[in-house]
C-alpha cells in the first residue's frame, strides 16, 4: 500500500524556512554531478548480480516499457538564448575570460544541435543496443527463436530510432528470429494515451504555484553571473521579447501530456535566471554527447545540487501520487498497464509472442513505475523538501531507462514475474514467491497474485474515477 509522509498542509510552502533543510540522497556527491542531470541523466549499466530464478522454473517471455536513449535538447531557445546573451557581452567587451570559455562551449553545442533538435544521439542509440544485448544474454531462452518478438514505439523519431537500435541488435544476435515492429499511431492508445480526467490535476495551479515556489528558492544565478561578465549590470539591462511556448510545466523532458502546448506568448523574461536555468539545461545535456566537452565548471556543487531539487520536484509532482495533484496522476496510464496484462495474458495462452517491448517516454515511464509501485516508488509526501530523501529522480528514469518484466513457469504450470528497474532487481508492493522448502525470492512474484493485484489497481482507479465526476 501507499505511504503517506508529513501531515502538513502542502500549501504551507510560503512558511519562512520550508525549504531550508533539504535532504539529500545519500549517493550524491562532488564527484558525480551527473546525476544532477536529473532526467537527462546518461543510462549506466548496472554491474550487480541479478537473482537467480528458483529451481524449476525458466524462462519465456518478456514485456517491457523503455525511454527513448539521449537525445539532443527539444527547443532552440535552450540553445540560442544562453548563446545570445554570451555573444552579446563579447561583443560589448564585458564577459570574463572563463565567460567566453563557456560561450565557446555554448555554440559548439548549438552548431551540433542544428537540425537535431530532439533527436536521439549516437550515445543514445548505443545504450538501446546494450540494452538489447544485454536482455538477450540475461534471457536466452526467451530469444530462441520459438517465439516471435513483436516492438512497437511512439510515432517521435528519436523513440522509432531507439526501437530500431534495440531490434537490430536483437535480430543481430538471433538472426533467426522473427521480429515485427512499428512506430505508429495505431498503439498510441496505450503508448501515448493520457486520461482526460486526470490532466485538470497534473496541470493544476496547486502545483504549480509550488513548484515555482521551490524554485524561486533554490535558483540563484548571482555567482555565475559575477564569473561570466565583468559588468554585471550587462544581465540586469539586458532584456529579450521571447517567443515562449506556454507549457504549464516543462522541465527538461517535454510537455505535460494533454496540456495546452501550442500556443505562444511574447513576455519579458529575468534574464539573469533565464541564462542560469538554460545553461543548467545545456550542461545536463551534455552527457548525452560525444562531443568531448562538458559544462560541469559553471555551476558550484551547491548549485548543480539545488537544480536537481528544483527538477526532482517537478518530476515527483507531475509523476507520483502526491495529495498536491490529488493523488492520482499516475492512473493517467492505466491503459499502458491494461496492455502490460492484456499481452500477458495473450503469450500465457499460447499467441506464440516471446517478447512485447515497447518504447516511450518519461513522461509515460514515471507515472507506471509509480502506477505499479516499483520500488515504493508510490511513496507520497505532502512537504516537498522530503522528496530527495527517496524520490530521486536519476534511480528512476534516466535517459534509455527501461522496466522489464520477465515470466518464468516450471513443469507444473507456475507461472512467475521478475521485474527489474533499470536492469536492476526490483521489488513490487505485494508477498514475493516461497517455495516449498519455505524460501523466499524477494524479486520473483506469482503471475497470479501480480495480475489480481494489479487489477484491483485498474478498478480503483474506475471507482475514483466515478467519485470526481
Amino acid at each position: 500500500m501507499r505511504r503517506v509522509i508529513s501531515a502538513g498542509l502542502f500549501l504551507a510552502f510560503s512558511t519562512a524556512g520550508l525549504w531550508a533543510q533539504v535532504l539529500k540522497p545519500a549517493d550524491i556527491n562532488d564527484s558525480n554531478v551527473y546525476k544532477m542531470g536529473g532526467s537527462m541523466t546518461e543510462y549506466i549499466a548496472p554491474d550487480e548480480p541479478s537473482e537467480k530464478a528458483p529451481k524449476g522454473f525458466k524462462p519465456f517471455y518478456i514485456s517491457t516499457y523503455a525511454r527513448h536513449g539521449s537525445r539532443y535538447l527539444v527547443d532552440a531557445p535552450q540553445y540560442h538564448q544562453p548563446y545570445d546573451i554570451l555573444k552579446a557581452a563579447q561583443d560589448k567587451g564585458v564577459l570574463t575570460d572563463f565567460g567566453k570559455t563557456v560561450l565557446d562551449r555554448v555554440e559548439i553545442m548549438m552548431n551540433d544541435a542544428e537540425g537535431r533538435l530532439g533527436d536521439v544521439t549516437q550515445k543514445g542509440m548505443r545504450q538501446h543496443r546494450g540494452i538489447a544485448r544485454r536482455m538477450v544474454e540475461s534471457y536466452p531462452e526467451i530469444f530462441s527463436g520459438k517465439g516471435r518478438i513483436e516492438a512497437r514505439s511512439t510515432t517521435v523519431p528519436r523513440v522509432i530510432l531507439s526501437m530500431m537500435s534495440g531490434v537490430s541488435e536483437i535480430a543481430r544476435m538471433r538472426p533467426g528470429l522473427e521480429i515485427k515492429y512499428d512506430g505508429s499511431g495505431v498503439d498510441s492508445q496505450y503508448l501515448t494515451h493520457w486520461d482526460s480526467e486526470i490532466n485538470s490535476f497534473r496541470n493544476g495551479r496547486e502545483r504549480s504555484q509550488a513548484h515555482s515556489a521551490l524554485c524561486a528558492k533554490l535558483t540563484h544565478p548571482e555567482r555565475l553571473m559575477t564569473a561570466l561578465f565583468k559588468d554585471t549590470t550587462f544581465i540586469t539591462r539586458y532584456e529579450s521579447r521571447v517567443e515562449t511556448r506556454m507549457f504549464p510545466m516543462m522541465g527538461m523532458g517535454g510537455p505535460v501530456p494533454g496540456s495546452a502546448s501550442q500556443n505562444a506568448t511574447v513576455m519579458i523574461q529575468d534574464m539573469s535566471s533565464t541564462l542560469y536555468t538554460k545553461l543548467y539545461d545545456l550542461a545536463a545535456n551534455m552527457q548525452s554527447h560525444d562531443l568531448g566537452i562538458d559544462l560541469n565548471d559553471v555551476f558550484t556543487y551547491q548549485e548543480w545540487y539545488d537544480m536537481f531539487l528544483t527538477n526532482n520536484a517537478y518530476w515527483y509532482s507531475v509523476s507520483a501520487f502526491t495529495p498536491v495533484t490529488g493523488s492520482v496522476v499516475p492512473y493517467g496510464v492505466s491503459t499502458l498497464l491494461q496492455n502490460i496484462l492484456d499481452q500477458a495474458d495473450a503469450a500465457i495462452a499460447g499467441n506464440g509472442v516471446s517478447a512485447n517491448l515497447r518504447y516511450g517516454h518519461d513522461t509515460y515511464l514515471y507515472p507506471l513505475v509509480c502506477l505499479m509501485q516499483i520500488n515504493d516508488c508510490a511513496w507520497e509526501v505532502e512537504d516537498f523538501e522530503h522528496i530527495a530523501d527517496k524520490w530521486v529522480a536519476y534511480d528512476i528514469v534516466a535517459m534509455a531507462s527501461n522496466l522489464q518484466l520477465a515470466f518464468y513457469r516450471d513443469r507444473q504450470g507456475t507461472l512467475l514475474v521478475k521485474p527489474r528497474l533499470n536492469e536492476k532487481d526490483a521489488s513490487l508492493p505485494f508477498d514475493c514467491y516461497t517455495d516449498a522448502k519455505g524460501r523466499e525470492y524477494p524479486h520473483y512474484y506469482r503471475w497470479d497474485k501480480f495480475r489480481s493485484y494489479y487489477m484491483n489497481v485498474l478498478q480503483t482507479w474506475e471507482t475514483k474515477r466515478k467519485e470526481l465526476n
